[in-house]
């Protein structure tokens, strides 16, 4: 199965305008891009009606590379549908705001985008039609992004959302999140409506994540409402956690400082994704951050690694890796012993089964990072 990361960073959701960024933040928002490219499959960037992420894309990478990013599905884009509100009170013919009007009313509603701006065409139009491209470009690269296009059902997960959400407040699960069940929900007020708010949007996107098998970079295991039902929340926050702290022990900083401090360009993705290791090390990293922190993935690099895939290069090594070529796995066994042993037994680990699988065939995770060193060095872009 892909690995899929979600990236709701480049702007807001939930905006109706353009955001101004800093060149700081800019970088910032490309840096994690960049270094999300390189260690997932592919990334899904959730845009809002007026697609300030495709924009922001096109206007700071181009549209070939955008194009490119597209049609190699690097990259994905979500309309984000769903729509979860609350009243503010209603203004007073002086200006001020008459805050009594809520009581009584529901605290959050459920909502969606219009059918219109769910069209991911029209979604990209808005994008593009703010530059000066010829018509037969907006064309030509309309076609393309078409394809990489997921409309969630905005009402249908916002109403689910706005009930669980509620539900969980009057059964009291959201008193260690600061909002314990102490009134009726229609009786809150305005600070504690936007406290719900903002629940019901982390709910929210737990159950889009849910649904399209994302990973997240956000850790949410202290969000007690949806501990039995997060899979994938936190997961890509391990798998990032984890690969800082293997190059740390390279003596290197992480991919999104790399690109910051500009040792790659951007459009060096399309380079690094091809490594002949970079498929294999963003399978490993991934699959063994599943259930692992970094101080275990770094003393596994160090002691697997770096240390026992040198045993396939001694004599008994050798002889082993000539029974794999001939089929006779059962015998391995029997004839390795000591540590090895047990990669080459049948009770495999996790790490174990990436390293009998790849290791022989060459491929180990610090290939990887070591390609990345050279190119470094190399000064090559």
């Amino acid at each position: 199965m892909d690995n899929i990361v979600f990236n709701n960073s480049i702007g807001s959701p939930y905006d109706f305008s353009y955001p101004k960024f800093t060149r700081e933040q800019e970088r910032e928002v490309l840096g994690s891009l960049f270094e999300q490219l390189l260690i997932f499959d592919s990334v899904t960037i959730t845009t809002n009606r007026i697609n300030f992420g495709l924009a922001f894309l096109i206007s700071r990478l181009g549209i070939n590379s955008v194009e490119r990013l597209l049609e190699s599905k690097y990259i994905n884009l979500m309309i984000w549908t769903p729509v979860i509100v609350t009243g503010s009170g209603r203004q007073r013919p002086d200006g001020s705001i008459d805050q009594s009007v809520i009581y009584g009313q529901p605290p959050i509603a459920a909502g969606s985008l219009t059918d219109q701006d769910k069209d991911p065409e029209k979604n990209i139009h808005y994008a593009i039609e703010h530059f000066n491209f010829h018509k037969d470009r907006r064309r030509s690269f309309t076609k393309v992004a078409l394809k990489n296009y997921i409309v969630p059902d905005g009402m249908g997960f916002s109403t689910d959302s706005t009930k669980l959400i509620i539900e969980a407040y009057k059964n009291n699960n959201l008193s260690s999140l600061g909002l314990p069940f102490v009134k009726e929900p229609e009786q809150l007020d305005i600070k504690e409506r936007m406290l719900l708010l903002n629940l019901g949007h982390k709910l929210l996107e737990t159950a889009i994540l849910s649904k399209y098998s994302l990973k997240s970079y956000e850790n949410y295991d202290h969000y007690a409402i949806c501990q039995q039902n997060i899979q994938n929340i936190g997961k890509a926050y391990n798998v990032n956690e984890n690969l800082e702290s293997i190059l740390r022990i390279e003596g290197l900083p992480n991919l999104k400082q790399l690109f910051i401090e500009e040792k790659f360009h951007f459009d060096s993705v399309f380079k690094i994704r091809h490594f002949a290791t970079a498929k294999y090390f963003r399978s490993w990293i991934n699959s063994v951050s599943e259930n692992s922190n970094a101080n275990e993935i770094t003393a596994e690099y160090l002691k697997e690694v770096k240390a026992k895939h040198r045993y396939f290069e001694t004599t008994e090594g050798k002889f082993v890796k000539k029974l794999f070529s001939y089929g006779a796995h059962s015998a391995l066994g029997s004839v390795v012993a000591g540590p090895v042993g047990a990669i080459a037994g049948f009770s495999l680990g996790l790490l174990e089964t990436f390293l009998i699988d790849s290791l022989l065939k060459g491929k180990n995770p610090s290939m990887f990072i070591d390609k990345i060193k050279e190119d470094i060095n190399s000064g090559d872009e």
